[in-house]
């Protein structure tokens, strides 16, 4: 059996869009489904090299991809223009009279209905044979308003709860990394394209279908795609071809997280393209769950209405055989359908949809928001609930308030006083354990700057290789007269490594220029929040790519939740002046070079790594009172 069929639609990017046919059904189907979804991925068994021949826009350096260029604004939106956002349709959402109509549809309000339906034929039946009596049209009006005002009240309810969820979805929109026109930038994740480099980073969704170029402890999550809740690490090497595009831990996912480490992919898929999207259609059939208390009514109504029908009809024929099958129609009046009507708790559905909304408005007023009424039950069934959030909206910035160093707890002045100190011009001198603290905070931390200055712009690799290119097709002309030390002339004629080091320059004037010509940027920093906070606190008392640039990464080892610590080993480039670093220039040699470890993490791990602290510029060794002074 036939279960999928490719359509040959292609877009400018080579990618076939699957479609599902009507004779799928899931189960074993959306197992092949998988399959065969997967098998449209090749790469995933192609080199960096040959992933970087691929997408030659994205001029990928396949030694070093974080020094990649990237796309240019330009081409990404055009490829944006022509292959459309990187979204993933949403199913059309009910109008209101849908949405005000579907209200009707419970079991409960069929059931009042068809009570005040009888009720209505029962008053017709009685002013046909001319019983004057209003009390059945009086019951019946009565049902049909309740019926209104309650389905009313839960139109209302789920109305408001789908512009709660709008609202919050335009106040947190996804962010992703990517590296475009040499630097970092963070940009909607809607407004990626095939090709972008993006920065993989932990506690962050995969925005599309990456092709991992490189890792540093990179484990994901990818549950929602492969159904396998193990976190894996994952791997920029190509496999075999007999492997899978599900099994080759070097394709992440639209959807997965990730949940430890750092690394660079390339966007191969985005929107209807990536699996995610091409799954989604085989999981529109899956029923929704219906909440406990859903359940319990519907079980309820069921209950009451086999009652109400199984005691009428007994009592309707009980009174046809009495009466000899005479009058059938009067009988059917009274011992029907009376009974049906007596046996419904007309009230029953109005005090439980009245408690729900009243139960409802007391959790607002606590700032708890209720997405559904009658979910409510669950939540009162609960004892414990476990979390390790506030249930509080935030918007995601932090701020450095207090430092504790040198046994003391200092508070840190405002942005506005800061800035008044330093446009004062007065000297301000700091201790040498607050020197070692920013140091830490700056080189031990992942956040990045927006727009970097000149000294920590990448080269460019398009820039190389069209000089490489130059030099291997350019011809030595010039030449060189040199007057040696005895006086003699020597006519010299240049290098390659000549050449090039003078094209070089030319391109770094050409860099300079046109930075100089560009209008100012706003420098925003991208990371986590907590990194980005204690940048920011760096640059109010100096310059953060200063300190970066006296301490150039060698080694790196993320932080995760396991660990709870991140690592950096760097080369110091200026004279140590910490207390530990003074013992090892008294025997070190002058050519010799000296490595920094620097670690930030959660206070009882750190403590366990280290033996000794410093006060007031002398080394003492850690003891039990110098523990418990950091846990207070």
């Amino acid at each position: 059996m036939k279960i999928l069929q490719k359509k040959a639609k292609l877009g400018i990017f080579g990618h076939h869009r699957i479609h599902p046919t009507t004779e799928e059904t899931g189960g074993e189907d959306s197992e092949n489904t998988k399959e065969q979804i997967g098998t449209s991925y090749v790469e995933h068994h192609l080199t960096i090299a040959e992933i970087a021949n691929v997408h030659t826009n994205s001029y990928i350096d396949p030694e070093c991809p974080e020094k990649s260029d990237g796309l240019s604004t330009v081409e990404a939106r055009r490829r944006l223009a022509d292959g459309g956002k990187n979204i993933i349709p949403k199913r059309k959402s009910q109008n209101d009279i849908g949405l005000f109509l579907k209200q009707f549809l419970h079991k409960f309000w069929i059931l009042l209905l068809a009570a005040a339906f009888i009720s209505l034929l029962t008053y017709t039946v009685n002013i046909f044979h001319r019983h004057l009596g209003s009390l059945n049209l009086y019951c019946s009006i009565i049902l049909i308003a309740v019926v209104i005002v309650m389905s009313f009240i839960s139109y209302r309810q789920e109305k408001e709860t789908i512009s709660v969820a709008k609202d919050f979805n335009t106040l947190l929109p996804e962010k992703a990394t990517v590296i475009r026109d040499c630097e970092e930038k963070l940009i909607a994740c809607e407004e990626l394209v095939v090709g972008d480099i993006v920065v993989i980073s932990s506690g962050n969704r995969i925005p599309a279908d990456l092709r991992i170029l490189k890792t540093n402890g990179l484990m994901i999550e990818s549950s929602a795609i492969t159904g396998n809740k193990m976190i894996e690490e994952y791997i920029s090497d190509p496999v075999d071809r007999s492997v899978n595009v599900y099994n080759s831990k070097n394709v992440a996912f639209k959807g997965s997280y990730c949940v430890e480490g750092d690394g660079i992919g390339v966007v191969i898929r985005t929107g209807n393209y990536t699996t995610l999207s091409l799954l989604t259609d085989y999981q529109k059939s899956v029923p929704t769950s219906k909440s406990r208390l859903h359940q319990d009514l519907d079980d309820f109504v069921n209950f009451i209405t086999i009652l109400a029908v199984g005691m009428a009809l007994f009592f309707f024929i009980i009174g046809c055989i009495i009466s000899g099958f005479e009058k059938i129609l009067y009988y059917f009046v009274l011992g029907f359908l009376v009974i049906v009507v007596a046996n419904v708790p007309q009230g029953l559905p109005a005090v439980v949809m009245s408690q729900l909304a009243i139960i409802s408005r007391r959790m607002a007023k606590k700032n708890v928001f209720i997405k559904k009424p009658d979910t409510i039950d669950k939540l009162g069934a609960a004892t414990v609930i476990c979390t390790d959030k506030k249930a509080s909206l935030t918007q995601n910035s932090m701020k450095v308030t207090r430092l504790w160093y040198n046994k003391k707890e200092y508070s840190t002045p405002s942005e506005a006083e800061q800035n008044i100190l330093n446009k004062s011009g007065s000297k301000i001198s700091y201790e040498k354990s607050f020197i070692d603290l920013l140091c830490v905070m700056s080189v031990c931390n992942k956040a990045q700057f927006e727009h970097p200055s000149e000294a920590f712009t990448r080269v460019s690799t398009k820039m190389m290789l069209e000089q490489k290119s130059k030099n291997q097709n350019a011809k030595l002309t010039k030449k060189f007269t040199i007057i040696t030390q005895s006086g003699r002339l020597s006519v010299k004629e240049p290098t390659e490594e000549l050449k090039g080091m003078e094209e070089g320059c030319k391109a770094d004037e050409w860099c300079v220029a046109k930075k100089g010509s560009s209008k100012k940027k706003k420098n925003n920093l991208i990371g986590m929040s907590l990194e980005v906070a204690l940048l920011r606190y760096v640059e109010t008392v100096t310059s953060v790519e200063a300190v970066r640039l006296r301490f150039p990464k060698l080694f790196e080892i993320p932080f995760n939740s396991v660990r709870r610590w991140q690592l950096v080993i760097s080369r110091c480039q200026a004279k140590p002046q910490s207390a530990d670093a003074l013992e090892l220039l008294e025997g070190l040699e002058t050519d010799k070079v000296i490595n920094v470890v620097m670690m930030k993490g959660a206070p009882e791990e750190i403590l366990t790594k280290c033996s000794h602290y410093v006060l007031h510029d002398e080394l003492k060794e850690i003891d039990e009172d110098f523990r418990n002074e950091c846990k207070v």
